[in-house]
């Protein structure tokens, strides 16, 4: 069956749309919000439907299986990060160390989130536990990823391909490490402001100096 991209960035049958779309959202948000207020334990197609309103066959018609709903969850949750990034660096103007500057803000002010603090380390833990999760849970960071990528090229167009992709890895990697300490009512929550200045600093002297390991 051939599939084509909703608004949000859910793959959906081709000639799904209108109601069908906005069920697919609502489904794919109701996962997202059970993975946050249950945990990954408690994650399942029949809990996920119970949260949507919906019968399991009703959900099943939409997503089939465990794989195609969690990829739907993780396609929206980045779409909607992926937008926020487009909308930041235009905000931030043509310079592109400045809009590598707020999308590093952006992202740590985002740890402090309460839905964010609990969502991703869910997400984590549903892929040690949810084999199938692993791959979309780096297709989603690869997104991500490939803005670092995009920016940090123009701040220095010297690096090569490998070495961008390894900055933005350890970029990625080193700020999403920093959940479980300046996250939402975390110990060092209130140390976010220190943490982001370290961390452009740190970050923009591998990208000028460019010593990564080629």
């Amino acid at each position: 069956m051939r599939v084509q991209k909703s608004s949000v960035g859910i793959a959906l049958p081709r000639g799904r749309s209108g109601k069908g779309q906005h069920t697919s959202l609502a489904i794919a948000l109701a996962a997202e919000k059970l993975l946050i207020e249950q945990g990954y334990h408690n994650f399942s197609m029949r809990k996920v439907a119970q949260t949507a309103g919906l019968t399991l066959g009703n959900l099943q018609y939409y997503f089939p299986n465990k794989d195609a709903l969690i990829k739907a969850m993780l396609d929206n949750c980045i779409q909607r990060y992926l937008d926020r990034f487009e909308q930041t660096r235009a905000h931030a103007g043509e310079d592109p160390e400045a809009q590598f500057k707020a999308i590093i803000t952006l992202v740590f002010k985002d740890l402090n989130r309460k839905t964010t603090t609990r969502f991703f380390p869910e997400v984590w833990s549903l892929s040690n536990h949810y084999g199938h999760a692993v791959k979309f849970m780096d297709e989603m960071y690869e997104k991500y990823r490939l803005i670092l990528i995009e920016v940090m090229a123009l701040i220095n167009p010297r690096l090569s391909e490998h070495q961008l992709q390894q900055l933005a890895l350890f970029i990625s990697s080193s700020i999403e490490g920093h959940t479980m300490f300046v996250g939402y009512d975390k110990p060092w929550m209130s140390e976010t402001d220190k943490m982001i200045d370290i961390a452009i600093q740190s970050f923009l002297w591998l990208i000028r100096c460019g010593r990564i390991p080629a």
